[in-house]
Parts: C-alpha cells; sequence; structure tokens
C-alpha cells in the first residue's frame, strides 16, 4: 500500500524514457541525470523524495538518489498512459513534466514546454496534434499548472500566445557538455564515405521549421570545384510534422542523408566538419549549435527566434529565409581558415557558459519557488 510519507514526493513523467531520443527527450534525460547528481549532492535530497514514473519496458540509465517506478498501461497508446495512469500515481505529489506534452487534469504540476512553435508556426504540425497542443498549453496554466521554458525567446512567445505575463514563466536553459564523456567514433566517417574537413553538418529532425529544402539550395549554390558534401543528420516524425518539401527531392550527390546517428558517430561528424550549419526558422532553444561549439566545430546560424540568444557571439549569422546569405555564410567558413580557428574558439567559450548541473539547480528554484516540494496540501 501507500504507506503517506513525512515527507513530500517529485513525481517526474517518464514518457520520454519510452521514445526515441530527439532533442526534447534528450533535455529530459540530461535534466533527469543532472537532478540525480545534485540529489546525491545533497541539493535536492533535504527537500523532498524524487520518484520517476516510467512505462512499462523504459530504457533509462540507472541513478542513484532517484527512485524509478514503473506504473502499467495496460493496453493504453503511451498518450492515453499519460493522461490517465500518470496523474493517478502522483496525486499524493507534485508531478513535473520534462517533454512538452502533460496530463491535462494532474493536480499539481510543472511543465517545461520548449516552445510556441503550434501557434508561431501552426504549418509545421499535423492539425491533430497542433489542435491538442493548443488546447493544453492554454488549459494548464489555467488549471494551476506552473510553466517553465527553455529560453527568454521562448517565455516572450508563449505569454504572448496564452495570455499570461512573462514573469509567470520561468526559464531554465538547456546544458551543452552531455557529449563530453563520449568516446567519438570517427570511423564513421569513412562508412559515410565522407573527409575529414570537407563536409558541412546539418543536424535536426526533419520538419519545416528546420529550413532543408534552403540548406540544399545554399550547398547547390557553392561555386564549382568546393569539394565538399553537406551530411543530414536526423529523422522525420510523420505523426508530429506534416510533410513539408521532401528533402529528398532533387538531390545532389553530395548530399548525404546520415539519418539518425549515435552520440558517439554524432561526436566524430561535429569534430571533423568544416562546420555546422543551422538554418533552423524557427527554435525555442536551438541546441545542436552548443553541443557542435562544445565538440569544436564552427558553426553558422539562422539569425530566427532563439537561436542568437543561445549563440551570442560565437556564430556566424545569416537571414535563413535567404539561400544566397546561408550559402555565402558557407562558403566564408569554407575558404576562411581563421574565421573558423575563431568561431572555433569563440564556441568553446560559449558553450562552457551552459551546464546541465546548473540547469538542474535552477530548475529546483523554480520547483521550490511552486512550493512543489511543500505541496502536500491539497
Amino acid at each position: 500500500g501507500m504507506a503517506a510519507s513525512s515527507r513530500p514526493t517529485l513525481y517526474v513523467n517518464g514518457k520520454f524514457a519510452s521514445q526515441r531520443t530527439t532533442g526534447v527527450q534528450r533535455v529530459a534525460r540530461q535534466l533527469m541525470a543532472a537532478l540525480d547528481r545534485c540529489r546525491s549532492g545533497g541539493l535536492v535530497a533535504a527537500a523532498c523524495d524524487v520518484v520517476l514514473l516510467v512505462p512499462p519496458g523504459a530504457q533509462l540509465a540507472s541513478m542513484h538518489g532517484i527512485r524509478t517506478q514503473v506504473i502499467r498501461r495496460g493496453p493504453l497508446p503511451l498518450a492515453l498512459w499519460e493522461q490517465v495512469m500518470l496523474p493517478w500515481a502522483a496525486r499524493h505529489g507534485r508531478l513535473l513534466n520534462l517533454s512538452g506534452s502533460a496530463p491535462l487534469f494532474g493536480r499539481r504540476q510543472s511543465c517545461l514546454v520548449h516552445d510556441a512553435a503550434v501557434f508561431d508556426r501552426p504549418a509545421a504540425y499535423r492539425p491533430a496534434f497542433r489542435r491538442w497542443y493548443r488546447a493544453l498549453f492554454w488549459l494548464l496554466p489555467r488549471l494551476g499548472a506552473q510553466l517553465l521554458t527553455v529560453s527568454a525567446f521562448s517565455r516572450q512567445r508563449l505569454a504572448a500566445v496564452l495570455g499570461l505575463p512573462e514573469t509567470a514563466i520561468g526559464v531554465v536553459p538547456n546544458g551543452a557538455e552531455h557529449l563530453a564523456d563520449v568516446t567519438p567514433d570517427p570511423a564513421a566517417l569513412g562508412r559515410l564515405g565522407l573527409q575529414d574537413g570537407r563536409y558541412f553538418l546539418a543536424v535536426g529532425s526533419v520538419n519545416a521549421n528546420k529550413n532543408l529544402p534552403a540548406l540544399q539550395a545554399a550547398f547547390a549554390a557553392l561555386p564549382a570545384g568546393h569539394g565538399c558534401q553537406l551530411v543530414l543528420v536526423g529523422d522525420r516524425h510523420a505523426k508530429v510534422f506534416s510533410d513539408g518539401p521532401n528533402p529528398g527531392a532533387g538531390d545532389l550527390p553530395q548530399v548525404v542523408h546520415a539519418g539518425p546517428v549515435d552520440d558517439a558517430v554524432l561526436k566524430a561528424l561535429y569534430q571533423h566538419a568544416v562546420a555546422l550549419v543551422f538554418p533552423s526558422l524557427y527554435e525555442g532553444f536551438g541546441l545542436p549549435p552548443l553541443e557542435a561549439m562544445a565538440c569544436g566545430c564552427a558553426v553558422a546560424a539562422s539569425s530566427a527566434a532563439a537561436i542568437p540568444e543561445v549563440c551570442g557571439d560565437a556564430a556566424l549569422y545569416f537571414d535563413p529565409t535567404s539561400v544566397a546569405q546561408i550559402s555565402t555564410a558557407m562558403d566564408r567558413l569554407r575558404t576562411d581558415v581563421a574565421l573558423r580557428a575563431r568561431l572555433r574558439q569563440a564556441g568553446a567559450a560559449r558553450a562552457a557558459g551552459f551546464r546541465w548541473d546548473h540547469a538542474a539547480r535552477t530548475l529546483v528554484q523554480h520547483l521550490l519557488s511552486a512550493r512543489s516540494c511543500g505541496a502536500a496540501s491539497s
């Protein structure tokens, strides 16, 4: 049975642990690992117990200070497990949701929402997905949930579209050092037919916001005989994103579709690229540029949305709606060794300012301000 603990409990929505890892799931996993380190270090330990609630079959690294509890799913799809089983399991504490979605009728909740894209870039999403998330984000704060996001840009946009004061939304920036302990797999270059320093890299799941057709057009417009390839890393989620222009159409032989890759391959690709090119039209944060910087890769990036806030002075910026500007930036990075070196140096310094342990401490401060751990009162 449920023995009533004298200490309040913070439950964490572990849906992300049974999903394929894209950016949102990576953030959730890194925040959990950092929370676990904080707990071991005594930061949260005094305030409350932390329990990660996961569906059966979830894949997760073992933790020391955080208990994992499997909540049965029965015949329910994952989305319904989250709406029905999860809030019931968390009913005696506060529920922390780290990957965008949350149960509509959870009692005391904190929700990390990464961006306002379903409002700001509606065409990028399938109608059913867009309608559900718009309703969910609008209702959650009105049902008493604490909203958190990852950048000042996202806070400003969420406040605007949800009709909330900006002060009602807390900011928890991402970290950048999660590839530090990964051993790179440079043999992957050979397997993909690439040469060290002879390719541009693009990282992100395939959706209209990632602006890949413009990137491919910019690559095609590079001067003849440039001798470089373009590597696209990432995956498409048909259930979430509507189909934009087919990125496979009109492909050049120098474009390599690497698909989803593991961290060892990703790190090697960052380390040996001419540059990461990040042409997104919309990002609530933009993790790949920071990952690239942390791995010593020069970055050319879009001047849109949260990207300049995150990259600071450590990227070469272009207007993502201008194929000519993207192409010019790529050509400068290809030909200007001094520029690449300067960006690598600036990038290392910039990435060092984004730490997961700091993100976890910021998160805990927001939770405590919501009286999360003292929220035994109903």
